[in-house]
């Protein structure tokens, strides 16, 4: 990949960080560059086999996962946009695992990144939502969380986004 490609990889990969995460650490240009070849549907060219791509990815998950937790959720919502358009199942379940406890300690960054970002909110709604009822996390707890978050979806978000996502959130996955 040339200097100009990476730059305009690293220019898509921060336009979904936050400001809020001043503090964080900065994404590695070599991440940036996994992510977009993973949203083109190639095994990422710093991995020389399939294998090692997969455990590549792994890696790549846990540290984009520990950025969000520490308030810069903007490649880690792009990479759940990965996931979901990847089919990869054990990603897609990690994602959705995971995703909702973040989400509950960071509300207002989630949503931030989603109102900068308004096209990762189909995949991460739609995480959301998978959480509810997966593996032994109960259903019931859905209604209730949708309705406590409603009011807050709705003031983040553009209206139609907003709309979308509760109507993703309602709705068993």
């Amino acid at each position: 990949m040339d200097r100009q490609s990476l730059w305009a990889v690293m220019g898509l990969c921060l336009a979904v960080s936050t400001a809020e995460a001043q503090d964080a650490r900065p994404p590695d240009p070599a991440d940036a560059v996994e992510m977009i070849e993973l949203m083109l549907g190639r095994v990422p060219s710093r991995h020389d086999t399939p294998l090692a791509a997969m455990h590549g990815l792994a890696d790549l998950y846990g540290r984009s996962h520990e950025q969000a937790q520490s308030g810069s959720a903007g490649l880690w919502l792009l990479l759940g946009d990965i996931a979901l358009r990847s089919v990869d199942a054990g990603l897609t379940q990690s994602y959705a695992a995971d995703v909702l406890p973040l989400y509950r300690e960071q509300p207002d960054t989630i949503l931030s990144v989603l109102s900068d970002a308004p096209w990762l909110a189909t995949s991460t709604c739609h995480h959301l939502s998978a959480y509810f009822g997966s593996e032994d996390r109960p259903e019931d707890d859905r209604a209730p969380f949708v309705e406590a978050e409603a009011s807050r979806i709705t003031k983040a978000l553009p209206e139609p986004v907003a709309a979308a996502c509760l109507d993703t959130l309602s709705t068993p996955q």
